[in-house]
This record gives structure tokens, sequence and C-alpha cells, in this order.
């Protein structure tokens, strides 16, 4: 009995082991083997594109292509297991007829219901016992507000006055007016100054604090890392542009220059200075891995004071 016991107990340990390998296999598969992509596309008048997303030699692959139609398809082991959507010539026809739907002029739409009232009688009698209705009570609010503006009129009136409010009493009305706009007006000039004061002096203090300084210091070297590890590694692109003016071409070629030396191993730029013309294309790969990501993400957690301060902007 005991015999069998053990056995039992062999077994399922190495049932345990197995279904824990594989989590584990599966799990460093999923960190390690990087998600590769490869981008191809066009400008010439009209746009075309293709991007392939692929995993673990082509286990899993995503393909999404433009070229007047948006096509996308997924493939499980190099079979389709999602037949490729694009727009059919039903669904043209069906967006054609939404946007004529959605141009019919306002008068047209008028006279369509003026004609479905006149088809049915005791609509129109509804509508026109409403019309009354509102007719009514604008009457009766005009009559509200003429006594009570008369009532207010009579006592700002007084009896030497005859109905006339004398004009220095005007002009000093005016006056007073004008004085408290201009006390409001420098009062929110006064809340701004204060406001800006206390948010320089708030980033002043934070600048200033040697422990954000390192966060920022580290934040920017894990960002250059990633950037690094998603951007393409291979690849090359072109792009032919001009504008009538010759002052303009220069001037988007004089800021384009600004990052031009961050990536003139994948981008050529070719100015045209005597015609309108914008053409582009490149063919671009890489890959990304996520077990670097979250370990660039796992750095960052790590630090304390960014912990805090990611906690603070949350908040």
């Amino acid at each position: 009995m005991v015999h069998i016991i053990l056995l039992i107990l062999k077994i399922l340990g190495l049932l345990l082991l197995v279904v824990l390998g594989l989590i584990l296999s599966l799990l460093l598969l999923v960190l390690l083997v990087p998600v590769r992509y490869r981008a191809e596309g066009s400008y010439d008048e009209k746009v075309k594109g293709k991007v392939r997303v692929t995993w673990l030699l082509h286990l899993i692959s995503v393909t999404l292509s433009y070229e007047e139609d948006f096509i996308m398809t997924v493939r499980l082991f190099g079979f389709r297991i999602l037949k490729p959507k694009k727009m059919d010539h039903e669904l043209r026809e069906a967006g054609e007829i939404m946007v004529q739907a959605m141009e019919v002029k306002p008068k047209e739409a008028v006279d369509d219901i003026k004609e479905e009232i006149q088809k049915k009688p005791e609509k129109k009698s509804r509508i026109k016992d409403f019309e009354e209705d509102i007719q009514s009570g604008t009457q009766s609010r005009k009559e509200d507000s003429a006594w009570s503006g008369s009532q207010s009129f009579k006592e700002q009136e007084s009896p030497e006055s005859d109905g006339k409010t004398p004009w220095f009493l005007k002009l000093k009305e005016k006056i007073r007016k004008q004085l408290l706009k201009l006390k409001f007006f420098f009062h929110r000039i006064c809340d701004t100054l204060k406001a800006v004061k206390d948010k320089k002096e708030k980033l002043q203090a934070w600048v200033s604090d040697k422990e954000n300084q390192k966060t920022v210091k580290l934040l920017l070297r894990q960002l250059k890392k990633l950037l690094r590890h998603i951007l393409p590694r291979r690849g090359k692109g072109n792009v032919t542009f001009g504008f009538d003016d010759p002052y303009v071409t220069g001037q988007v070629l004089t800021y384009a220059s600004v990052v031009y030396p961050f990536c003139y191993k994948h981008l050529n730029l070719y100015p045209v200075f005597d015609r309108v013309v914008l053409k582009a294309d490149g063919n671009f790969r890489g890959r990304i891995r996520i077990g670097t990501i979250l370990a660039i993400a796992g750095r960052m957690l790590l630090h304390k004071n960014f912990r805090v301060q990611l906690k603070k902007w949350l908040r």
C-alpha cells in the first residue's frame, strides 16, 4: 500500500515538474524571443504601405497592407485563421448613400416635413395647438417683463426728476462701473503673477533637488535605451520635397537638419527648389524584445524617488 502511494506521489511530482517546465519555457520564449517587424511604403500622389509583424520563426504573423483598401491577414503556423478584411463594393455604395443623405439641404428637409404634416391632419392640429401655446406663453412673459421693468423704473424715479435721471448721476454710475472693472482687472493680474511665481518657485525647488536630478538623468538614459531598442535597425528611406517658393524649401531643410543627424543612416533628403514635389519611399526592419522593455521599466520602478514622483503625478 505504501509503495502505491509513493508511486502516485512520484508521478504527480513528475507531472508538476513538467507543467512548471512548460510554463517556464513559454515565459522565456515570450520574454526573450523578439517580435520582428518590417514596414515598407511609398507616396507619389497615392499612399501605399505594408507592415508585417512575426514572432517565433513566423509561428504567428500579422500583415497589414493599404493600397486603396485596408487589408489585414493573420496566420498561425502558416495557415490563415482570419479572412482578409477589406472594404468591398457594397460598403462603398453604402458610404456614398450616407454621404448623399448627409448633404440634403435644410430647405428640402423642411419641405418634406411640411408635406408629411399635410398628409396627417391630426399631427397638423397638434402642432398648431403647440404653436398657440408658445405664442401665449411668449406674450405672457413679455407682459411680466414689461410690468417688472416699469416697477423697477418707478422705484428708481424720484419725484424731483419727473421720470428723468440727472446727467451727473449717469456720469457717476459710469465712472463707478469703470473703476470696478479696472479693480477686477488688476486683481486678476496680481493673482496670475502670484500663481506664476509660486509655480516658478516650486519648479526651481524641484529641479535643485539632487534626488530629482538623479531621477531625471536615469529616466533620460532609460528612454535612450528604449528608443535605441525599438527603432529600426536596418532599412533606408528617401524623401524628395519642394515648394513654390525656394525660401520655404530652404526653411524646411533648415528645420529638418536639427533632427537629421540622429537618422541620417536610415533617411535621405532631396530638396527641390524649382518646382512643387513630394515623394517618399522606404523599407525598414527592426525587432522588439518584451524582456528588454520590462527590464527598462523595472529599472525605473526600482528607483525610490521615481516611484514617489509617479504617485504624485498619478494623483
